[in-house]
C-alpha cells in the first residue's frame, strides 16, 4: 500500500516558504497587543509534527499547563512525540490523540484555548461548525479562546489559485470568521501577514503534497503543469494570512 503520510510532503512544502518567519514575526506583533497568560489548557487541532502550535504557545500562552494535540497522521504525530520529548513545551503536560477532527471524542471537562492553524480548508463545512458549536457549548471554560489561521483567498495567490485549479477550493479566512460568529463567538483580534512561496519546478515531494491535499484526483504530469502555468505568472509567490483570536465573550 501507498504510503498516504503527508509529513515528509508537508516539511518539503514548508522548505518552498518563508511561513516559519512571518508566521514568528506575526507572533511577535500580536504580542505587544494579546494578553494569554491566564490560559492553562490548550488543544491543538491537525497540529501535523506541531511545530507553528508550539510556537504559537511559547510566544503567547507563558502559563500553559496542559496541551493535547489531535492528529490522525501517524508519522506526523510520531514527529510531536518527539518534539515534546526535545521539551519544546516546557512546563506543560503533552498528550496526543491520535485521530481525525471529525472523530475527536472531546475532553473531560473544559479548555482555556484552541488552536485551528492551516488545517480547516480540509474540513466540511457541516463538521467545522459541529466543531465551532461543540468548543462554544461543551467544552471552552467562560472566555475560552479559539486561534484560527487560514490563508485569505481573496487576494489571487499561487497555491490558493492552484488547489482551484485542481477542484479543490481552499475556504477563505472571511467564511470562517461568518461560522464563528454564527456559532456564538467574538472577534477578539486579528493579525494579517505575508507569505512568500514557490512551488514553480517541483520536486517529487511537492507534487505528492499537491496530490495528497486534491484526493489523488490527479496525475503528476498535469499537477507539474498546472504548478508551472500558474507560477510563471505575475504575483503569485505572495501569499496572505491571517491569524484571528475569537473569544467566547
Amino acid at each position: 500500500m501507498a504510503n498516504d503520510s503527508y509529513y515528509g510532503p508537508y516539511a518539503e512544502f514548508r522548505k518552498r516558504d518563508n511561513y516559519a518567519d512571518a508566521f514568528g514575526s506575526a507572533l511577535d506583533d500580536l504580542a505587544v497587543k494579546l494578553d494569554l497568560s491566564h490560559v492553562k489548557s490548550c488543544v491543538a487541532f491537525g497540529t501535523g509534527s506541531g511545530e507553528q502550535e508550539m510556537k504559537f504557545v511559547g510566544r503567547l500562552m507563558p502559563g500553559l499547563k496542559w496541551f493535547t494535540a489531535v492528529e490522525d497522521d501517524r508519522e506526523s504525530t510520531e514527529a510531536l512525540r518527539e518534539n515534546f520529548r526535545k521539551g519544546l513545551l516546557p512546563g506543560a503536560e503533552t498528550s496526543v490523540v491520535e485521530t481525525s477532527l471529525e472523530s475527536w471524542p472531546g475532553v473531560d471537562g473544559h479548555v482555556d484555548a484552541a488552536l485551528l492553524l492551516n488545517m480547516l480548508s480540509q474540513v466540511h463545512a457541516d463538521d467545522r461548525t459541529a466543531l465551532f458549536q461543540r468548543l462554544m457549548t461543551l467544552y471552552l471554560s467562560d472566555g475560552g479562546v479559539v486561534v484560527i489561521g487560514e490563508n485569505v483567498t481573496s487576494v489571487p495567490s499561487g497555491y490558493v489559485l492552484l488547489m482551484q485549479r485542481l477542484g479543490t477550493p481552499r475556504v477563505d479566512y472571511d467564511v470562517l470568521e461568518k461560522e464563528m460568529l454564527a456559532a456564538g463567538f467574538r472577534v477578539h483580534l486579528k493579525q494579517d501577514f505575508e507569505v512568500q512561496r514557490d512551488l514553480s519546478d517541483p520536486s517529487d515531494d511537492i507534487v505528492r503534497y499537491v496530490q495528497l491535499e486534491t484526493g489523488h484526483k490527479h496525475s503528476d504530469s498535469h499537477v507539474r503543469s498546472t504548478i508551472d502555468e500558474i507560477y510563471r505568472q505575475p504575483n503569485m509567490k505572495i501569499s496572505p494570512n491571517r491569524l484571528a483570536i475569537f473569544t467566547t465573550r
